[in-house]
C-alpha cells in the first residue's frame, strides 16, 4: 500500500457498533426512525468513510493532505453517532453535516487524476453524500421527506461506491480484465438515473416512486450484466476468492430488496412491507458487501501499519479466513430466519435477529479483533 490510513480503523468499529445497535433497536424497541438513521447515517455511512480514508489516496498515489482533518471527521461522526442513539436526531444530523462537509472536501483535496472509472464514481458517490447530510438536517426541520434523505445516501453515495469499488476490486482478485467501455456506460446511467429517482422522493408520490425505481433497477441490471459477463469470458477457470463470494451474494439479494420497495411504492403497502425493504437492503445487501470489503481491506490496513517490516508476518495471520468463509453461508439463514420470524409476530420476532447479531460478534472477533491482538511468535 502507497498510503495507510490509520483513522480507517476507529471508523470500521464505530460502524460494526452502529449495526450492533441498530439490531438492539430493530428488536426491542418502536422507534424506526432512529434505527433508519443510525444503520443508515451510522453503519453505511461510517464504514464507507473510512474505507474511503484508505481508498481514495492510494487511487491517487498521494498521501491524504492534512491528515489530522481526518480524526476531527471521525469525532464528529462519533459525536453524531453518540446523538443518533439517544434519539436527538436535529442535534445528531447537524453534527453529521459538518462531518460531511469536512470529508468532502478533504477527500476531494487529495484527488488529482479523476480518469479512472472508480474515481468517478467515488466522486459522484461523495457529492451525493454531502447532498444525503443536507437533506437529513432539513427533514428534521420539517422542510422535506425523510425518505429522501435516506434514499440520497444508500442509492446516491453508498450504492455508487460499492459499484466503483467492486470495479477495481472484482477484476483484480479474480485476475480478469474488466471491461471499460461498458464501465464507462454503468457510470453516465447512473449519473442520469439517480437524480429523478430522488425528486419522486421529493415529491412524495409513490406511484411516481415505483415508477422511477424502475431507472435504478435499470442500472442495478446493467452492472450485474458487466460482472457476469467477467465471469462468463474468464481466460481459464479458477476458484472464486471469499472475498467476491461475499460480494456476489450480496449482488444476488440486491434486485430483490429494490424490487421489494418498487412493489410496495406501486401498491401503497409501504406500511405493511418496509422492514423487509430495509432487511434485504441494509442487513442483507450492504451488510454482506461490507463484510466482504472489510475481510480485504481491514488486514491490509493493520499489517501495513503494524507488521510490514517484521519477517514471518503475513496478512492472513491478521484475519481468521476459516471463519470468515464459515459465517458467508450462515449470514443467509440468518437473514432468512430474521425475515420468517418477523413475518411471524410477536413472541417469535424477539428472536428474530439473535442469529444475526451472534455472526456479527462472531465477525468482529475473526476480522477486526484478531488483527489488533495477534503477536507473532518470537523465534527462537
Amino acid at each position: 500500500m502507497f498510503y495507510v490510513s490509520k483513522v480507517s480503523i476507529p471508523f470500521f468499529f464505530l460502524a460494526v457498533f452502529d449495526i450492533l445497535y441498530s439490531i438492539f433497536l430493530r428488536t426491542f424497541t418502536t422507534d424506526v426512525k432512529t434505527l433508519w438513521i443510525v444503520a443508515v447515517f451510522g453503519f453505511v455511512a461510517h464504514t464507507i468513510m473510512g474505507a474511503m480514508y484508505q481508498i481514495v489516496p492510494n487511487s491517487q498515489n498521494r498521501p491524504l493532505k492534512v491528515p489530522w482533518l481526518s480524526y476531527v471527521v471521525f469525532a464528529l461522526s462519533l459525536t453524531s453517532s453518540v446523538a443518533f442513539y439517544s434519539s436527538n436526531h436535529l442535534i445528531g444530523s447537524f453534527l453529521h453535516l459538518v462531518s460531511c462537509l469536512i470529508f468532502f472536501f478533504h477527500v476531494l483535496s487529495s484527488m488529482r487524476n479523476f480518469q479512472p472509472i472508480t474515481v468517478k464514481f467515488l466522486t459522484l458517490g461523495s457529492l451525493y453524500f454531502l447532498l444525503s447530510g443536507i437533506f437529513l438536517v432539513l427533514s428534521e426541520l420539517g422542510y422535506i421527506p425523510f425518505a429522501l434523505a435516506v434514499h440520497t445516501l444508500t442509492v446516491g453515495f453508498m450504492l455508487k461506491v460499492v459499484v466503483g469499488v467492486e470495479l477495481a476490486w472484482i477484476p483484480m482478485l479474480y485476475m480478469e480484465p474488466l471491461n471499460l467501455t461498458l464501465s464507462k456506460r454503468l457510470f453516465y446511467l447512473g449519473l442520469f438515473t439517480t437524480p429523478p429517482f430522488l425528486i419522486s422522493f421529493y415529491l412524495y408520490s409513490y406511484k411516481l416512486i415505483a415508477l422511477m425505481s424502475f431507472l435504478v433497477l435499470a442500472f442495478v441490471g446493467y452492472y450485474l450484466y458487466l460482472i457476469y459477463s467477467l465471469f462468463v469470458k474468464r481466460r481459464t477457470p479458477k476458484e472464486i476468492p471469499y472475498v467476491i463470494k461475499y460480494l456476489l451474494l450480496a449482488l444476488f439479494i440486491l434486485p430483490f430488496g429494490l424490487l421489494i420497495g418498487s412493489f410496495m411504492a406501486g401498491k401503497e403497502l409501504v406500511s405493511h412491507m418496509v422492514f423487509l425493504h430495509f432487511d434485504l437492503l441494509i442487513y442483507g445487501f450492504t451488510a454482506i458487501t461490507i463484510m466482504g470489503g472489510m475481510s480485504h481491506l481491514y488486514p491490509r490496513i493493520v499489517y501495513n501499519m503494524k507488521f510490514s517490516k517484521k519477517e514471518g508476518v503475513y496478512i492472513s495471520d491478521l484475519v481468521d479466513e476459516k471463519a470468515i468463509k464459515r459465517i458467508l453461508p450462515l449470514t443467509v439463514v440468518a437473514l432468512a430466519w430474521m425475515v420468517f420470524a418477523e413475518a411471524q409476530g410477536r413472541p417469535l420476532s424477539y428472536l428474530a435477529t439473535i442469529p444475526y447479531l451472534i455472526l456479527w460478534l462472531y465477525f468482529s472477533y475473526a476480522v477486526l479483533i484478531r488483527g489488533l491482538l495477534f503477536r507473532p511468535k518470537l523465534s527462537s
